[in-house]
């Protein structure tokens, strides 16, 4: 038995032409989407690069304050007149030996970089940090002794470290010292820098 012949009518090739039409521009739409879902993702990709470098800057600052402490810590007639030998990983005699000066002074201000005062600081909290809108004081080089220095990591970077030495027992021969460092140079120049928050840390020493 011969079965008939399937026949399509002209209806049913416009409706599969409609839907191939249709087909096409489901992809265009598609494509639009995902290229703005692209962009939107490599905005958040750059933005967390530019948030990991910042805490890596961060917490190498914060380690190089916490050495700086150390090596104030380990004076042995601190805090007394003197001075203590910081070593960075500059390859010339300058700046591979720092002086670094270790002359107390009374409070408020006590000896070395700026503090903030009540009436400077931008937050109480702040009262007592190193106050980075002052100048710096003297640098300490392998001959002179003085309260701030350019230290260069092992990696190439260049922070800028200051100190203070206040005296707040004088009987007992206790003082706070206060560091404060912050990146100002990467070892590559043609890298972006970016904005770099002073991370300060204090520590009593008698």
């Amino acid at each position: 038995m011969l079965k008939s012949p399937i026949r399509v009518s002209g209806n049913t090739c416009a409706a599969k032409l409609r839907e191939r039409g249709m087909t096409m521009l489901e992809l265009l739409i598609g494509m639009t989407v995902l290229a703005v879902g692209m962009t939107g993702a490599m905005g958040m990709i750059l933005a967390g690069v530019q948030s990991d470098a910042r805490n890596k800057n961060d917490t190498a600052a914060v380690v190089l304050d916490q050495e700086i402490l150390e090596m104030f810590a380990t004076y042995q007639t601190y805090p007394t007149a003197g001075t203590v030998q910081i070593n960075d990983c500059g390859t010339t005699v300058a700046t591979s030996l720092h002086q670094a000066s270790v002359v107390g002074a009374n409070g408020p201000a006590g000896n070395g970089a700026t503090l903030y005062t009540t009436a400077t600081a931008p937050f109480p909290a702040n009262v007592g940090d190193i106050d980075w809108t002052q100048p710096a004081p003297a640098l300490a080089t392998s001959v002179n002794a003085g309260y701030a220095m350019n230290y260069q990591t092992c990696n190439g970077d260049t922070y800028e470290v200051r100190w203070n030495v206040m005296f707040v027992d004088n009987e007992q021969n206790m003082a706070e010292l206060t560091v404060s460092s912050r990146q100002i140079t990467a070892k590559n120049n043609h890298s972006p820098m970016l904005f770099s928050i002073p991370t300060t840390l204090h520590t009593i020493i008698d």
